[in-house]
């Protein structure tokens, strides 16, 4: 019975700390930005949770306004290569011509269902255009509309961007993380050098 009460009083302990870790954090933050040296350009100097937080909101702007227009399809004849945008892959289009119509290619493989994805598709919008003087072209593979394609390459889960150097697999990366995604992609392009 002893043993019973002390891991009640344990476990109480525990969710007390849990539930006050929050507080002590916030507190522990603005005692930090109150420091009379700390210079005020890194106070207000934005980080990337502060610019993924504008993109999201700008997004779902975007989104409730209507302003969100979908990607061109791409056919085979429409792999221009890195034109600054995210092309959508169309179902029963040659997936070699379209990993090779670049020297890197970044592939997302999606849902319109999936809330990741969605938050997602805005910094691939972002990456294409960055990415355009690097030579890297950027697709978008629905997996409802292209489940034959989803089921040969073993895509466990979405968002799924897989990174491609002349036509062969060099990198991927699972689950909605920018930063992480243009990491590996500056990784792959210094690679090719």
């Amino acid at each position: 019975m002893k043993e019973k009460t002390k891991l009640n009083v344990m476990t109480g302990m525990l969710l007390f700390a849990l539930a006050a870790l929050p507080l002590w954090i916030g507190c522990a933050k603005s005692e930090k930005g109150a420091e009379p040296n700390a210079p005020a350009a890194e106070a207000e100097k934005p980080t990337a949770v502060d610019a993924y937080k504008e993109d999201m909101k700008a997004a779902q702007e975007a989104e409730n306004a209507g302003q969100a227009e979908p990607a061109p399809a791409a056919d085979d004849s429409d792999f221009p290569g890195a034109d600054g945008n995210v092309k959508v892959f169309a179902a029963g289009r040659s997936f070699d011509k379209a990993i090779n119509s670049a020297k890197i290619v970044v592939v997302d493989f999606n849902a319109t269902w999936c809330g990741p994805c969605r938050k997602l598709g805005p910094y691939l919008e972002r990456m294409a255009e960055s990415y355009k003087p690097d030579g890297v072209s950027f697709f978008s593979v629905d997996v409802d509309e292209n489940q034959e394609l989803a089921k040969q390459l073993d895509i466990p889960s979405i968002p799924d961007v897989r990174i491609y150097l002349n036509g062969q697999p060099a990198d991927k990366i699972v689950g909605c993380e920018p930063i992480e995604l243009m990491e590996k992609i500056d990784a792959v392009i210094q690679s090719s050098k």
